[in-house]
């Protein structure tokens, strides 16, 4: 999960303002933490692709509001991957990852196959998983313990960028523009 938090005594000169006004903080922060949550979820919905980056951009939301900071997560399992890059490792509930090498397996996951009726097996002295039909050994998937590291591609918005959306909307509601 990637998560980022807001805290006020970061923006204590942009917090004073919504303050002398006389308004609630924590409405602020809401505000703000949608903005910048709609930012980061325009920001994925613009890197492309059919489905991967707009699940992303689903996953992410205003998580908590207190009194003094908010805190906008993304709950896609691949979301905090993506921002910062590295190597993708194996998990705690199975030893390997599943690349796939085919057209028939891109797309999928080695559950599907299963759940269709076909019997999935690694033949001794490979790190294949793949079926057998007619006779014939059909390769799906290679397994590895962790990829190469990937390339970060950064879609959240950075620290300056969340400070610029903190004094707009600091702005609009120290004069009342937002009612929240």
């Amino acid at each position: 999960m990637l998560q980022i938090q807001v805290k006020i005594s970061d923006f204590v000169s942009y917090c004073e303002r919504v303050k002398a006004a006389g308004r609630n903080m924590a409405s602020f922060l809401t505000v703000w933490g949608q903005a910048v949550a709609k930012e980061a979820r325009t920001n994925a919905r613009g890197k492309g692709g059919r489905h991967f980056w707009r699940e992303i951009a689903q996953a992410t939301r205003v998580q908590s509001v207190g009194p003094e900071e908010v805190s906008v997560a993304n709950y896609h399992v691949a979301g905090g991957h993506k921002q910062t890059g590295g190597p993708i490792v194996a998990g705690k509930t199975s030893k390997y990852l599943t690349i796939p090498i085919t057209d028939e397996a891109r797309g999928k996951r080695a559950a599907e196959f299963e759940m269709g009726g076909r019997v999935l097996f690694v033949p001794k002295g490979t790190h294949v998983l793949g079926y057998s039909e007619d006779g014939a050994f059909h390769a799906l998937f290679v397994l590895v313990t962790k990829t190469k590291p990937q390339k970060a591609e950064p879609w959240f918005p950075d620290a300056p960028r969340i400070s610029e959306i903190g004094l707009y909307e600091c702005s609009r509601f120290a004069q009342g523009a937002i009612n929240a």
